[in-house]
C-alpha cells in the first residue's frame, strides 16, 4: 500500500509571506495527498488570499492558541500515514516529498521520523542546519540512526522532517504550553521511541527577514528568562524515560547547565530565588565535584560567579 503525507501549514499574520510557502507545497514533484492550513488568530482574515486555492487545501481559523496548538490542532484533522510541516514564511525544495518517500518507502517498522537539511537564509548569509551541527549525511539516500537523541537535543526544524502519525498521536503532539521550542521537544521524545531516517538533501529553505521579530533567535534575545525556562522543559520529561547511558550522558549536563543559566537570569533581580536551581543544578551534574563548585562560586559571588562559571549552550539558536 502507498505511503500517504499530510502537509501542515500553521500561519499567523503572514499575509506577505504565506501564499509562496503554500506554493513551494503545491509544486511538489511528488505531491502532498492533504494540505492542512491552520490561521492562528491572524488579525487578518488570510480567507480572500487563500480563496484560489480552496479546493486543494483543507482550512481552519482559529482563536489565537500558539503554534503548538495549531499544529495540533491540524494533525487531528490529518489522515496521512506521515505529517510533513511548513511553515508560512519558508520554502520547501521541489523534492522534499519525493526524497521522503524514497527513503521511507524502505523504512523499517521501527522507523518513526525522517529528517533533512535545511538551509537558514539571511541577509548576507546562508548555513545549513546540519552544517551548523558539523554533521554530514548523503544526500541521495538516509542514514539509519537507532540512538537519534543526539541529532536532535541541540535543537531541530520541523521544515525538514516527516513524522509517522500514530506515535506523534501516541506522544500527545507537541507542549501546547510551550510558546518556543516545542518542536526540539517533540523531537526529543521521538529519539526514544524509535529510529530516524536522515538525509543530507536540503528539504527547505528557512528565510530570515531583517526586523523579524517572531523567530527564535530574536525570541531567545528579548524574551531571555521565557526561552531559559523552555529549555529546562525540554529536558526534564527526558528524566523520566528509562535512558540508556549514553543518552544520560546527553541530557544530565544539558539540563545542570540549563538551570544554572535559568538561575544566572532570576539572579538579577532576586538572588534568592535562584538558590533552589542553582541547588538542583549541582545535583543534576555528572559530576558533583564540578557541579557543587559551580553552584559554590555563583552562591557566593553572585553576578560575578555567575559569570565565571557560564558556559556556551551549545543549543540551536535558529529555528
Amino acid at each position: 500500500m502507498a505511503m500517504t503525507f499530510s502537509v501542515i501549514l500553521p500561519t499567523y499574520n503572514r499575509g506577505a509571506t504565506l501564499i509562496p510557502a503554500l506554493e513551494s507545497i503545491l509544486s511538489q514533484t511528488r505531491p502532498a495527498d492533504e494540505i492542512i492550513v491552520i490561521d492562528d488568530g491572524s488579525e487578518e482574515d488570510p480567507s480572500p488570499l487563500l480563496a484560489p486555492y480552496m479546493d486543494r487545501i483543507i482550512f481552519r481559523r482559529q482563536p489565537n492558541g500558539g503554534v503548538a496548538n495549531a499544529r495540533n490542532n491540524a494533525a487531528a484533522l490529518a489522515t496521512g500515514d506521515w505529517l510533513s510541516f511548513q511553515d508560512s514564511d519558508d520554502l520547501w525544495d521541489k523534492d522534499h516529498l519525493l526524497v521522503a518517500e524514497r527513503d521511507l518507502s524502505r523504512a523499517d517498522p521501527d522507523v518513526v521520523c525522517h529528517i533533512g537539511d535545511v538551509t537558514y537564509v539571511g541577509d548576507g548569509y546562508r548555513e545549513s542546519l546540519l552544517g551548523i551541527k558539523n554533521m554530514t549525511f548523503p544526500s541521495d539516500r538516509a542514514t539509519r540512526l537507532d540512538d537519534p537523541l543526539g541529532l536532535v537535543i541541540s535543537g531541530m526544524t520541523l521544515q525538514a522532517a516527516a513524522i509517522r502519525r500514530d506515535v506523534f498521536a501516541r506522544l500527545g503532539g507537541f507542549d501546547e504550553e510551550m510558546r518556543m521550542l516545542s518542536d526540539t521537544a517533540l523531537f526529543c521524545l521521538l529519539a526514544l521511541e524509535g529510529a530516524f531516517l536522515v538525509t543530507g538533501h536540503n528539504m527547505a529553505d528557512i528565510l530570515r527577514a531583517e526586523g523579524d521579530t517572531a523567530s527564535i533567535t530574536s525570541m531567545n534575545r528579548t524574551k531571555r528568562l521565557y526561552a531559559l525556562q523552555m529549555r529546562v522543559r525540554i529536558l526534564e520529561p527526558l528524566c523520566d524515560r528509562a535512558l540508556t547511558a549514553e543518552q544520560a550522558a546527553l541530557v544530565m549536563p544539558r539540563l545542570s547547565g540549563a538551570r544554572f543559566r535559568l538561575a544566572h537570569q532570576i539572579a538579577a533581580t532576586d538572588a534568592s530565588a535562584a538558590w533552589p536551581l542553582l541547588f538542583q543544578a549541582a545535583r543534576e551534574h555528572p559530576s558533583r565535584l564540578r557541579g557543587w563548585g559551580k553552584s559554590a562560586v555563583a552562591f557566593a559571588f553572585g553576578q560575578k560567579g555567575y559569570r565565571w562559571m557560564s558556559r556556551s549552550s551549545g543549543m540551536l539558536d535558529r529555528s
